[in-house]
């Protein structure tokens, strides 16, 4: 197949004798003049040079047919590029344009609001203008183009055409005509060998007997297609005489599960609800009692799921005014940004389904993200129980196949509500009214990499560019979400009651270092073992939260001291139990048994800290009598591992659910009344001025889980640090405190939301590389920023040094002023892009590598 690959390195001062520039944009309709209408156009090119939209001129046959977000080919110096059209624009004052080569045979993929969204996407995160289009494409969406030929013609047409002498002519229509009429040119090539001409093709093109079409192929699966049978009259009038059928029982079967059904059913349908056979279906086919097709249907990820009717629940008062503060917004065309505080089980899920179905029943479509995949199934039984077949659902465990067709489903209108995780912003919804983030302090809605956009940042432009209204839902907000509505840029809403007035959980701290004993870790206190007893003897259930996966946390020489460590990563090997090896959790390197200590040869080893396997592992010691099921990234590696433990949990198929952060939010179990952590520690060490943040946001969250239904809750949290203030504050229940003293040591360090920051991260395989690097770029930043207007940091080692084989260094921007610096940003970022050309070809190494990685408003700085 013939493939038009992208070109690189073009120079910019190549496209000045190519008559193109930029011209402003404006709507596709009235753009025509009397020399054509003309289109902006990005190359789709990783090219720092070709990030600006080209000026072409739609030639005569295309016009009415390139619309925005169409996939063209198009001219550049002497190639054909892949390019997509962002709109029209005014007719450019030069004399020569070129002229669009092809329409890629593939509907727009995207919209005039999609591309607005997108340039601002590459302005606020400072990337370029094709990555951040790379966002909104189909899932898996090949970036090459097929040229194919097809006849234009019957082919005994074509052959009476084309005189006998003019043997290669009629080569070509052979061939075509022995593959249904249509072949890609590569494989056209293939298949005559030699006895292909390209001026023979080009004869056939001109004499109009054959055509050519680009296409964009599909995703890398086939479609679906189920055979469909239909009753025909024939059948109808069968089944009105049974007499004639009285030797034929299961073509009466057949016959009237069809009536019964509309007269329509899959194959395996009918052959499950008639209990026939496939030679039954057959000889009612030849009968002409039944028509048989084959028809291409969407994949359904729950076809195997069942979702019973869920009926809405009664809102209490607090629930009430927030629907309607919300309705109210939604009936402007301004929409706006609602903060939905409410504390743990007070019923925000129930709130945004009323809203969804206030969206809907306005004709406007409502877009839903969940932090995590692990809390998808739940969402997708509440919202599908509720909204039915509308709802569809876009996260990375899917199937690239049903990732596609769900997004076509969408694009279609089939689906007006979406469900998924941080990627579903940028599905194809029309007339968006409504954008839900569940969860909304969560750190998964940060993008790692390029563009680094945060989810709620461009959710926000979204609900701008579309007139839709943005609801933010937390127990434990942002800091600066909780600023920005003090400031009054949000509208901010508080559920302080749970559903039914149910109390919250009761909370109790242990402390750890008063358990500790000399060579020995306690895992689980007497008081935490005591209260699972209890659990198990009353019929509830418990979470255990840890957030660590693995056996142990590293593994030390007892002989020396040495810490096994990553050779690619700056970090020490977490102990895997069940596979007895050794895993870096950041590159996936692994040691295998036996471990022997590199420094003194020895093989005396010695575990130390603790990870969830190794925490199951003490359960099934101390509590035989009580079945575990162990939630992390080992154990749901699988599609549906998620859905199928969460069922069997719910199902109290086990006492204890064990796990890391995926079970800290969102799961509304109503046994579950003892929640246990582990450890609260986890995060407070890491060199990290969000570490408290997080810390009181998890304890918060998953202390949450506890005493959701009738029962009272309990919850016991195991810490070495019992005065830390976000761990008292968390168990204590006392949000205001934290935010308090959270936001004072943040105005005194300058941190958000009292300013806004720029980590740039700069990685290298060779350490002097990645120094040398950091230290030019820092050159180049310093006088970037003035006194007033914030400060530079570095560069230095980043807290992680060195990550998947590439050591990394840092610097970081703290300003109050980011949107004045950002033109100088900009610039500087260029004038460093020459520096590192530059260097690169002074030490003889290729510009790749050397990284940078540009991170506008970082959620971590490690």
């Amino acid at each position: 197949m013939v493939a038009y690959h992208l070109e690189v390195g073009i120079k910019a001062d190549l496209l000045v004798g190519s008559g193109l520039y930029n011209c402003p944009m404006s709507g596709l309709k009235g753009t025509g003049t009397e020399t054509g209408t003309f289109v902006n156009v990005l190359i789709d090119a990783p090219s720092r040079q070709l990030d600006r939209p080209l000026t072409y001129l739609v030639p005569p046959e295309l016009e009415g047919e390139v619309r925005t977000g169409s996939i063209v080919l198009v001219p550049l110096i002497n190639t054909l590029q892949v390019g997509y059209v962002l709109g029209a624009c005014r007719p450019p004052d030069i004399p020569r344009i070129r002229a669009i080569e092809a329409l890629v045979d593939e509907p727009p993929v995207f919209d005039e609001d999609m591309v607005r969204l997108c340039e601002w996407i590459s302005e606020r995160y400072l990337s370029s203008l094709n990555q951040a289009l790379r966002l909104v494409m189909p899932p898996g969406r090949s970036r090459r183009v097929v040229e194919y030929i097809s006849l234009a013609v019957d082919a005994g047409e074509a052959l009476e055409a084309v005189p006998a002498r003019a043997a290669r002519r009629r080569d070509i229509i052979r061939a075509l005509a022995a593959s249904e009429g249509e072949l890609p040119l590569q494989e056209l090539k293939e298949c005559l060998g030699n006895a292909f001409s390209s001026q023979a093709l080009k004869a056939l093109l001109d004499k109009g007997h054959v055509k050519r079409r680009f296409a964009i192929p599909r995703p890398r699966v086939s479609r679906v297609n189920v055979r469909i049978a239909e009753i025909t009259a024939a059948g109808r009038r069968a089944i009105e005489d049974p007499e004639s059928l009285a030797r034929a029982p299961a073509r009466l079967r057949l016959l009237v599960a069809l009536r019964d059904h509309g007269g329509v059913l899959t194959v395996p349908e009918l052959q499950r609800v008639a209990k026939t056979s496939t030679a039954a279906l057959k000889d009612a086919e030849k009968a002409g009692l039944v028509s048989l097709r084959l028809e291409e249907r969407l994949r359904d990820p729950f076809a195997t799921r069942s979702f019973p009717n869920i009926e809405p629940h009664v809102l209490n008062p607090e629930q009430e005014e927030a629907l309607r503060a919300i309705g109210e917004r939604m009936d402007k065309s301004g929409g706006g940004v609602v903060l939905l505080h409410g504390i743990t089980g007070s019923g925000k899920t129930e709130v945004y389904l009323h809203a969804i179905e206030h969206a809907l029943a306005r004709s406007r479509t409502a877009l839903v993200l969940v932090p995590e995949i692990a809390l998808t199934p739940q969402m997708v039984q509440r919202f599908k129980g509720r909204l039915g077949d509308e709802v569809a659902v876009l996260h990375s465990r899917l199937g690239l196949g049903e990732r596609y067709d769900q997004w076509r489903g969408i694009r279609e209108g089939r689906y007006r509500v979406v469900i998924g995780a941080r990627s579903a912003l940028f599905a194809p919804l029309d007339d968006l009214g409504l954008i839900v983030i569940d969860e909304e302090h969560e750190s998964t809605y940060k993008e790692n990499s390029t563009p680094r956009y945060h989810a709620r940042e461009v959710a926000e432009e979204r609900a701008r560019l579309s007139g839709a209204v943005l609801v933010l839902g937390s127990a434990t907000p942002l800091l600066e979400s909780r600023h920005a509505a003090e400031k009054g840029d949000y509208t901010y809403l508080r559920l302080a009651r749970r559903v039914d007035d149910r109390p919250l959980p009761g909370a109790e701290i242990v402390d750890m270092r008063e358990l500790s004993v000399p060579g020995l870790r306690t895992i689980l206190s007497p008081r935490l073992v005591n209260a699972l007893v209890r659990t198990y003897e009353t019929g509830e259930q418990a979470i255990l939260f840890l957030n660590r996966r693995g056996f142990a946390r590293f593994l030390q020489c007892h002989e020396c001291g040495y810490i096994f460590q990553c050779r690619n990563c700056s970090v020490s090997l977490c102990f895997h139990a069940r596979e007895t090896y050794l895993l870096c959790h950041h590159c996936n390197w692994s040691i295998s048994e036996p471990f022997i200590c590199p420094q003194c040869g020895k093989n005396v080893v010695r575990y130390a800290g603790i990870g969830t396997e190794r925490v199951e592992e003490e359960l099934r010691r101390l509590l035989p009598q009580m079945s575990c099921i162990r939630m992390d990234a080992d154990t749901t590696r699988h599609k549906h591992a998620h859905w199928d433990m969460l069922e069997d949990f719910k199902s109290r198929k086990a006492q204890i659910l064990l796990g890391t952060q995926m079970i800290a939010k969102g799961l509304d179990i109503p046994n579950v009344t003892l929640v246990g952590v582990i450890n609260a520690d986890t995060s407070l060490g890491l060199p990290d001025f969000r570490a408290g943040e997080r810390t009181f946001q998890l304890l918060t969250q998953v202390s949450g889980r506890a005493g959701r239904g009738a029962l009272p809750g309990r919850v016991i949290v195991q810490t070495f640090n019992p005065e830390h203030y976000a761990i008292r504050s968390a168990v204590r229940g006392d949000a205001e405190a934290f935010y308090r003293q959270e936001l004072a040591f943040r105005r005194e360090a300058f941190y958000p939301p009292y300013s806004r920051l720029v980590n740039l991260v700069i990685s290298s395989e060779r350490e002097e590389h990645a120094r040398a690097a950091a230290e030019g770029l820092g050159e180049i930043l310093k006088p970037l920023v003035r006194p007033h207007e914030g400060e530079l940091l570095g560069p230095a080692p980043a807290p992680l040094a060195k990550l998947k084989g590439r050591y990394r260094f840092h610097l970081t921007l703290k300003t109050a002023f980011l949107e004045r610096l950002a033109d100088r940003l900009r610039n500087a970022l260029s004038s460093y892009d020459a520096f590192r050309r530059s260097y690169c070809k002074q030490q003889g190494i290729a510009h790749e590598d050397i990284s940078l990685a540009v991170d506008v408003d970082p959620v971590t700085l490690l």
